[in-house]
């Protein structure tokens, strides 16, 4: 059972960081995912307590903050870690976590453990649906990234480089087909699986929808 004190602490902790946070990387995104990952947890397995401390974190060491630089981001973490009083031990599979889960474009690995996996889909299960198509559009604008060029096609490829130092030059509706469409058939455990599948059926409607006002087809029999 999870050190529900150490946990409650942490969760604190995180909702002081996070709250403001504009790209929809804030706390209530990581309150939403804490909460998928425990329902995951009921049904896949898993230490409870690794995998709520571990989601709940998993935002603040990113390494994306630090010029991509994946040791500064690390100890980073670590010393948050140190002052919510986390043993030792237990911080070093809390980063492995955090590591693993990270979406790098075709470079992605599967992590190496039931928690990691588990904090992997829960993190991807927030990027579908209406939150996750909301989520794309407020991290495009934070990053000068352009809506749509219809010049611009997808990039079949990304490496872990060009997915987190080159977001920028693509367009916030490619980036559906660049990341998003691809997450249902990574996700790593069968519940994750079947709730993907449900979120991903509203985000092609949207895309549908997108286009078809995009060109103008929504109304043309209208006319």
């Amino acid at each position: 059972m999870a050190n529900s004190a150490l946990v409650q602490k942490t969760a604190q902790y995180v909702k002081q960081k996070l709250f403001s946070e504009p790209t929809g990387h804030d706390w209530y995104h990581v309150e939403r995912v804490w909460r998928i990952a425990k329902e995951l947890q009921k049904k896949e397995g898993g230490d409870s307590e690794i995998i709520e401390l571990a989601v709940l974190l998993h935002d603040l060491g990113d390494y994306k903050q630090y010029n991509f630089n994946e040791t500064k981001g690390s100890l980073v973490l670590h010393g948050m870690m140190d002052i919510l009083e986390i043993e030792e031990e237990l911080q070093e599979k809390i980063i492995n976590i955090t590591l693993e889960a990270q979406y790098s474009g075709d470079d992605t690995k599967t992590p190496s453990s039931i928690e990691g996996k588990i904090v992997q889909d829960a993190d991807w299960l927030d990027a579908l649906g209406a939150i996750g198509i909301a989520r794309v559009f407020a991290t495009g604008g934070s990053i000068k990234r352009v809506l749509h060029d219809p010049e611009r096609k997808p990039r079949k490829r990304l490496s872990k480089v060009d997915y987190q130092r080159h977001k920028q030059e693509g367009t916030s509706y490619n980036y559906f087909f660049e990341k998003i469409l691809k997450l249902p058939k990574m996700m790593n455990t069968p519940t994750a699986k079947k709730i993907a599948q449900e979120r991903v059926k509203f985000v092609k409607d949207f895309i549908r929808q997108f286009m078809s006002e995009w060109e103008g087809e929504d109304y043309a029999e209208l006319l």
